[in-house]
């Protein structure tokens, strides 16, 4: 006999009951928003006593849940503020940390009403900081840059489903900016900077690619942003925006006085969600007391 909704939701908590995985509640009725093919939360509220419509679907979801992967990829979806992206395993899932930064320059651009013409995301992954940026500042040309061609496809089809006009580029760390036309204003990255795997979640080793988080020393490619600001960053005025290990601010703090004219240009970092040290924002052609002001 076919289950309802009720019934199934009952039965999947049974089933994570005799498990080692923590699977929230919110996270059984993903699973059945999916099966039933509804669009939100009330559609499952409003046909709980309802039969589940694809029974087989959803019981095979809960157990790759169970296994341990990330309800991300098993749906091939993920939330980062106004958007849902489409992700998979070849690329990094969106953290709220990522979502923070991006609402930090949001934030600076709005509220100093900063003139821009450009704006660059380095190492994009599934496109989120790109396509947000994009869709916020309509008028913007957004370049967004990967090394990986699989990590491109998933921003590409990201961008196709938000009809947001991006700029892809393939290349390292800063290397595809180079031979543009046009200088960038405004620089945004959330790159690799966890030194070693060390501290990371055995989940996320065994589901997300590692390259996305990790490179040897942790703050390799800060170190080739900042050598290399000169050839692509706008000369006069520029912002220049990271997410950041909670511990690399004395390094990247040696790099900025190793390759920067602190004359120029001012620096602040920033706290997370979290009340970690996550961001830095670089700026030039600023007045230096702009920093002091900027919401997160």
């Amino acid at each position: 006999m076919a289950l309802t909704n009720r019934e199934a939701f009952f039965k999947a908590k049974e089933l994570i009951s005799k498990s080692e995985t923590k699977v929230s509640d919110s996270e059984i009725y993903e699973l059945l928003i999916f099966a039933n093919d509804y669009s939100s939360y009330s559609d499952i509220v409003m046909h709980f006593e309802s039969t589940l419509k694809n029974e087989e679907q959803f019981f095979a979801n809960l157990n790759r849940v169970i296994s341990g992967e990330p309800i991300q990829y098993v749906l091939n979806v993920a939330s980062f503020l106004d958007f849902d992206f489409y992700v998979d395993k070849r690329v990094l899932i969106p953290r709220p940390e990522t979502e923070g930064l991006v609402l930090l320059v949001k934030n600076f651009i709005v509220d100093n009403k900063i003139r821009h013409k450009t704006i660059a995301d380095l190492c994009t992954g599934s496109g989120c900081i790109a396509i947000y940026m994009k869709a916020y500042f309509e008028d913007s040309n957004v370049y967004a840059t990967d090394i990986h061609d699989e990590c491109l496809d998933v921003a590409k089809m990201n961008a196709k489903k938000f009809k947001a006009d991006i700029n892809f580029l393939k290349g390292n760390m800063s290397e595809p900016l180079f031979d543009i036309d046009e200088r960038i204003d405004i620089l945004i990255s959330n790159p690799p900077y966890a030194p070693n795997d060390n501290e990371i979640e055995e989940k996320v080793k065994k589901y997300e690619p590692i390259d996305a988080i990790v490179t040897e020393g942790g703050v390799t490619f800060y170190e080739d942003y900042f050598k290399n600001y000169k050839k692509f960053m706008s000369s006069d005025k520029f912002l220049m925006a990271f997410e950041i290990n909670y511990d690399e601010e004395d390094k990247l703090t040696e790099l900025i006085n190793k390759y920067f004219d602190n004359s120029q240009i001012s620096f602040k970092f920033f706290k997370d969600i979290y009340n970690l040290t996550r961001y830095l924002i670089i700026m030039k052609g600023y007045k230096k007391d702009v920093l002091e002001e900027v919401r997160d």
